[in-house]
């Protein structure tokens, strides 16, 4: 990979980066306030990769759920990026095993976004799109750690966070809507999981609202390519 590559794929994730770096030191204290070592943030970070499904760990962990109801939670929160993957996939189609493994791992909502947007616009090669996601992959990692570690020296009031994770996650929120698409999942997303809080009160109405934004949303990308692909015709990047 180039150098010239891998600086254009940092420079488009740096706004991303930004964020990464506070929301992983945040997401380390909570962590390790909920009995997690410095090493065993690292790993699960390495492994999962999962900003929103590791604040649930954290607060299933802290409530006393078991290890198998932690796994299965944050499977179902993540069954997203399956939908995302598939729609990610015309574009990655024609590298090697390694590199669409590689690839799917280390993708998440905000290098979805800004992948498929860059794609799209047909200037965006797939190893640029690689470059950005694992500048992503790498500062959360490291920032995780950072924060564990200082959860492990310091005491720090987890609560005063949560105001502070609720204005990034909004402000994240904000910079996926790149289309309607991406607009009316977000809404579907967010009617969705208040009328199933109300209705049954429990966590799980997260999971569900997630999947069936998901969907929404799949259905919504596939009708709209099927609408475009005429114009796109004889393009590599467009199934």
């Amino acid at each position: 990979m180039k150098i010239e590559t891998i600086k254009s794929g940092v420079k488009i994730s740096s706004p991303v980066i930004i964020s990464y770096i506070a929301l992983g030191i945040a997401c380390g204290v909570v962590l390790y306030d909920a009995g997690m070592s410095v090493l065993g943030i690292g790993i699960m970070s390495l492994l999962v990769y999962a900003g929103a499904a590791q604040f649930l760990a954290a607060s299933m962990i802290v409530l006393g759920a078991s290890i198998p109801s932690v796994i299965i939670m944050v499977f179902f929160l993540n069954l997203r990026h399956v939908l995302m993957s598939a729609s990610l996939s015309s574009f990655v189609k024609e590298r090697s095993f390694g590199f669409i493994s590689l690839f799917s791992h280390v993708l998440t909502d905000e290098s979805y976004g800004l992948n498929y947007t860059k794609f799209r616009e047909g200037n965006w090669s797939t190893d640029e799109a690689m470059a950005m996601s694992l500048s992503t992959y790498g500062t959360w990692v490291m920032s995780t750690v950072i924060g564990g570690a200082i959860g492990s020296q310091f005491q720090v009031n987890t609560v005063i966070m949560n105001y502070a994770l609720i204005a990034m996650f909004a402000c994240m929120l904000v910079l996926q809507f790149v289309s309607r698409e991406h607009l009316i999942a977000g809404i579907v997303s967010a009617g969705t999981t208040v009328l199933l809080m109300v209705l049954f009160k429990h966590n799980i109405s997260l999971v569900i609202a997630t999947v069936f934004a998901s969907f929404v949303g799949y259905y919504l990308e596939v009708r709209k390519n099927r609408h475009t692909k005429p114009e796109f015709e004889g393009s590599n990047e467009i199934e």
